[in-house]
């Protein structure tokens, strides 16, 4: 029988148990942060031995040694394992849903790397395991966690930029080169980005632009998002820089591109509000994780700097030194708890810290996850969304209701 996973609470988990599937670039230095929290690292697995290695090496003065897997299908042993509470999934997308359901349904509570998964249909699954099961399955979306976004919430709560009715998201982000250095790389790894952008358009990225929105929006709590409709440019951006890179009668310059440079997508809320998502990691473009909220009162915005302006000053922005005021005289709890342990860990970005800290509390004291299922699926589900409107002539394409 299945039941609401919403505000989903369950008992408090005093001793917190993980394990790790997948620890390449994320999710080893996800084990680096858990190293730091108040929760004891069970087991890791990985089918690179390079990266299991690295693992003992953080691990080996924890006081229990993990479990150490490297084999093709050892994920599923972890996931069995009794003493596990909270499997923590840094895999590729693709396996994403098969990974979480198994482990919710072997009663383990379940964090993934972006996305939760890649269709709408596997969304359902997901969201369906964990009403039968009543296990938490977050996805682990970092931006929600920036210093930025956490400020602006504050501002929102207190009433300084009115009611959000617009917000502009992007993930613009040149990633060229490191697509074609995993897919020459000996190893599988890596591969299947440049393999899904062969066979698909869209937005295939959207959950760093829209998740910050939608919780300055107050998304599946006051309002829906009901429809968009999505277009993407040419595809040239990957081909040029094969040809480019290692000639034009190379194996990469001949690789069939699908997926356009740039994605642009309209969303609209059933009380009528509005978002702009957009994605290219194709082009000679500085980065840029958009994050702009227009409201009745106030603006606010996110690179290439930031800005705010509060009415009746209009297009008059606040000046920095003022912006840093109201960094300190909004700062929310949450920073200032973590910020010693930003500084155990200098190399890594605070958001990540942040999330990982604030996932581990609600667990161990029983509280709502900050991101539930739910959410993680709408945000998720827009790589389909937007493909089936870019497909279909850019016809608007309705979006599920995963609360129903």
């Amino acid at each position: 029988m299945r039941k609401s996973v919403f505000n989903l609470q369950v008992a408090p988990i005093e001793n917190l148990s993980v394990g790790f599937i997948g620890i390449g670039v994320r999710g080893i230095e996800a084990v680096k942060r858990y190293m730091l929290l108040d929760v004891t690292i069970r087991t890791v697995c990985d089918i690179e031995e390079k990266y299991v290695e690295l693992a003992r090496q953080i691990t080996k003065n924890q006081s229990i040694i993990p479990i150490f897997y490297t084999q093709t299908n050892d994920w599923q042993k972890l996931c069995q394992l009794p003493e596990i509470d909270l499997v923590y999934i840094s895999t590729q997308w693709d396996l994403h849903t098969e990974m979480a359901i198994f482990a919710m349904k072997q009663g383990k509570h379940v964090a993934i790397e972006v996305p939760l998964a890649m269709s709408v249909s596997d969304c359902w699954k997901i969201i369906r395991t964990a009403e039968e099961t009543q296990r938490h399955c977050m996805m682990l979306e970092n931006a929600c966690y920036d210093t930025f976004e956490l400020i602006t919430l504050e501002l929102i709560k207190k009433g300084l930029l009115g009611e959000i009715i617009h917000g502009e998201g992007a993930y613009i982000h040149d990633l060229r080169r490191l697509n074609f250095q995993q897919n020459d790389r000996d190893s599988l790894r890596g591969e299947w980005r440049i393999k899904y952008s062969q066979s698909h358009n869209g937005n295939p990225y959207p959950t760093h632009g829209i998740a910050p929105i939608c919780q300055a929006m107050n998304i599946l709590r006051d309002d829906y998002l009901t429809h968009l409709v999505s277009m993407s440019s040419l595809s040239l951006g990957m081909k040029r820089y094969a040809e480019n890179t290692f000639g034009k009668n190379s194996p990469q310059a001949q690789i069939p591109f699908v997926m356009g440079d740039m994605n642009t997508t309209l969303i609209k809320t059933q009380k009528g509000k509005t978002i702009l998502l957009q994605h290219d990691i194709t082009s000679p473009r500085p980065y840029s994780r958009k994050y702009l909220l227009s409201g009745t009162k106030g603006f606010v915005q996110k690179y290439p700097s930031y800005e705010i302006t509060f009415d009746p000053e209009g297009m008059q922005p606040i000046p920095i030194e003022k912006i840093n005021e109201l960094f300190a005289e909004n700062e929310p709890l949450l920073i200032k708890e973590t910020s010693s342990l930003c500084q155990k860990l200098p190399e890594q970005k605070p958001m990540d810290i942040r999330m990982d800290y604030r996932l581990v509390y609600c667990l161990k004291n029983g509280l709502p996850l900050d991101q539930n299922v739910y959410d993680g699926a709408l945000w998720s589900c827009l790589a389909e969304l937007t493909e089936q409107s870019v497909n279909n002539g850019n016809a608007p394409i309705n979006i599920p209701d995963f609360t129903q």
